[in-house]
């Protein structure tokens, strides 16, 4: 049966991407709980059963992405080695997001405005500023800055994922969660982005300006590469 033409919705969707390791995903239970949260918002409801998707993956490791439509609900996974992420450059790109808009607040299948971003950067990964010109994230994942003895990062009020490795940092460290202009996170002496991906990644340079790490992303990196490893281990 022909559907009517109002009911086309390509935007309608979410979706999570995990890691997989060894056929093993890793933060399951953090990524149904964000999917079910992006669902809630937009309306979508599934009776999918992930854990049940989970006990079929091959035993290697790649990205596995779940989406959720009105019609229908799938997984994906593709096959990838891990490797050790570099240091990232950063630059700051003219593509807006807005603080309210679904699509900055949540991982829905109407990703153009990241990707934008991203593809306008060339290489290393780009800042996105909300209609405020206040930071909200990177164009690929979650940023956090350090300035003095604080860290900082948006909040999901100014147009971020909530993100499991960001909520996996807030856990960890004592973060200032808020509404930041441009030069608090330029001019910071420490940066790193967050993503299920590559876990947490120093950034080596920001808008042309060298940055150094220190032992805080040092010490993050260790802590969540030791969750994964608890993940990994046979219960």
């Amino acid at each position: 049966m022909t559907k009517q033409a109002g009911e086309f919705a390509p935007w309608l969707g979410v979706f999570e991407t995990l890691w997989v390791i060894d056929g093993k995903p890793l933060f399951f239970a953090e990524h149904r709980a964000e999917l079910a949260r992006a669902m809630e918002a937009l309306g979508l409801a599934t009776e999918f059963d992930f854990a049940a998707e989970a006990a079929t993956l091959p035993t290697k490791s790649g990205r596995w992405r779940w989406i959720v439509t009105p019609e229908e609900t799938r997984t994906l996974f593709s096959e990838e080695d891990w490797f050790l992420a570099e240091p990232v450059e950063l630059s700051i790109s003219p593509v807006r997001v807005g603080s309210n808009n679904w699509d900055a607040r949540f991982k829905t299948i109407s990703y153009l405005t990241h990707a934008q971003a991203w593809k306008l950067a060339g290489s290393g990964d780009a800042v996105l500023l909300n209609e405020h010109g206040h930071v909200a994230s990177a164009s690929r994942g979650n940023i956090f800055w350090r300035r003095g003895d604080r860290m900082f990062t948006p909040a999901h009020e100014a147009g971020c994922r909530r993100g499991v490795v960001r909520d996996f940092v807030l856990k960890h460290f004592p973060v200032v969660e808020g509404h930041f202009p441009l030069a608090e996170l330029v001019s910071a002496d420490e940066i790193f982005v967050t993503n299920s991906m590559k876990g947490i990644i120093a950034v080596g340079k920001i808008d042309g300006r060298s940055v150094r790490s220190s032992g805080v992303t040092v010490a993050l990196g260790r802590a969540y590469d030791k969750a994964v490893t608890a993940q990994l281990s046979p219960s």
